[in-house]
């Protein structure tokens, strides 16, 4: 059986079975031969294994199973429930598991080429392994691990279901995943002291609980409360689904645009002018966060959306866009939110103390350019571990260039595969444009925020949808 994969335009190849078809006894002459052929062959039902997919090349191979969609849609819809249970680092691997045996079990897997760069990454945080020295570090070193995994299991999971992982159902789980975010946001900014009581805390021992991280995985926080010196009073940032209000900003940086493009995507008024009044809510604990990377993030892609309008020839779509943008501005500006972000530097220079952490990091690299540490290590000058305050340094201090440079190149491998990704989403090009801004900003991002389990699949996710044909239904 032959499963014809199309090129864009994407295109179905029907092969009609032997008893739906027969020739007719007339038809005696060559020319009338040809012509009921031709006519029997386009009104054939499609066989049950036919499938479009995206890519450039013909692949052959038997009929294979479609891969069940409830491992990623457990993770993406059920994202607030284990957040919840406190299992939010447990469940993630175990579902990854549970993906890669489906897709061992079905065999065939095809893998894009970002992957392969993925792939290559994932080896090499195992072979900076060596560079650990204590068993503390090892398990710092094997978060980090996993959730590279992880993500990238998740992303060719999806690369290879599209029979039941269909865009819609991917944007409506990061969807989910966007809802808890602004809900969870709106309580703390209600209830910013509340700690959750998840059923994990009452399983794990006693003496991990005293572990800063670990009690704010089991017992999470609504907000992050900072008390900087001088301050006339504790800064009170949003952060819960994550502990920290940086993540929270990440994560609402990279799931905004998806927003649009689910807008982009919707027919019914109603449901657009639900989507406008949720995006107007979301700024509410945005601003909370007094988060200046998310507002760049968001400028980021922004631009890049409104720069592939021009391109196109999109006129209208330009002014409307150049209209919100300004809009946008004006209303930062007025509503006094760009002096409250900003003023908070009187009383944490967190510029000028990234920086020093940022040149400390770079000189202990130098002296471990391959293999990195393993793991972030405290700085004792500063009193922050170097190695954090952005996934650059992240990879650089602990994987060295070596690691750094396949995440640069995945990144733009990533942008440059899915630069066309518009003409496989036929009247939809601004839904693909909006999904491939995410790799556009974390281009940028990456440089000041750091990426979790959860961040890490956003990105690999829409960077996926970019380059895979999904039917819209």
């Amino acid at each position: 059986m032959m499963r014809q994969v199309a090129s864009t335009p994407p295109f179905r190849v029907y092969k009609p079975s032997e008893s739906t078809v027969s020739v007719s006894a007339e038809a005696v002459s060559g020319a009338s031969k040809a012509l009921s052929f031709s006519q029997r062959a386009h009104s054939a039902r499609p066989n049950s294994s036919t499938r479009v997919l995206p890519s450039a090349r013909i692949l052959t191979s038997s009929p294979r199973a479609d891969l069940p969609a409830w491992p990623l849609l457990a993770l993406l819809y059920g994202f607030p429930l284990l957040w919840a249970l406190g299992v939010l680092q447990i469940a993630p691997p175990i579902l990854a598991l549970i993906m890669v045996a489906y897709m061992t079990v079905r065999g065939g897997i095809r893998v894009p080429g970002t992957l392969w760069i993925w792939g290559a990454l994932t080896l090499w945080v195992l072979v900076c392994a060596m560079a650990l020295r204590s068993s503390t570090d090892l398990i710092a070193w094997g978060l980090r691990w996993v959730n590279i995994a992880s993500a990238g299991v998740y992303a060719l999971y999806f690369y290879n279901a599209p029979q039941t992982l269909t865009l819609r159902r991917l944007l409506g789980g990061l969807a989910t995943l966007w809802g808890t975010l602004v809900v969870l946001g709106w309580a703390g900014v209600l209830f910013p002291e509340f700690r959750l009581q998840t059923p994990m805390s009452f399983v794990v021992p006693s003496g991990l609980m005293r572990n800063p991280l670990v009690r704010d995985y089991m017992q999470p926080p609504l907000a992050e409360i900072q008390f900087p010196w001088g301050a006339p009073e504790p800064y009170k940032r949003p952060s819960a689904p994550f502990p920290y209000a940086n993540s929270w900003g990440l994560a609402y940086t990279l799931l905004t645009p998806v927003m649009l493009a689910i807008f982009t995507l919707t027919r019914r008024i109603a449901h657009k002018i639900l989507l406008l009044i949720a995006l107007g809510l979301s700024t509410v604990p945005a601003i909370s966060t007094s988060n200046r990377g998310m507002f760049i993030g968001l400028g980021v892609c922004c631009a890049y959306v409104l720069f592939r309008q021009i391109l196109a020839a999109r006129w209208r779509a330009v002014a409307w866009g150049l209209a919100a943008i300004v809009a946008a501005v004006i209303a930062l500006f007025a509503s006094g939110t760009v002096d409250a972000v900003l003023g908070r530097q009187d009383y944490s220079d967190s510029t000028g103390g990234r920086a020093t952490l940022y040149q400390l990091t770079w000189e202990a690299t130098l002296q471990s350019p391959i293999l990195g540490y393993g793991t972030p290590r405290m700085a004792p000058s500063v009193g922050v571990s170097m190695g954090t305050q952005g996934y650059l340094w992240t990879l650089m201090f602990c994987f060295g260039f070596v690691g750094l440079g396949f995440f640069v190149l995945w990144v733009l491998g990533s942008i440059v595969s899915g630069w066309s990704a518009h003409r496989s989403y036929g009247d939809h090009p601004v839904v693909a444009w909006w999904l491939h801004s995410v790799s556009v900003c974390a281009a940028v991002v990456f440089i000041f925020y750091s990426f979790d389990i959860a961040q890490l699949s956003i990105l690999l996710l829409t960077s996926t949808a970019c380059v895979r044909y999904t039917r819209l239904r």
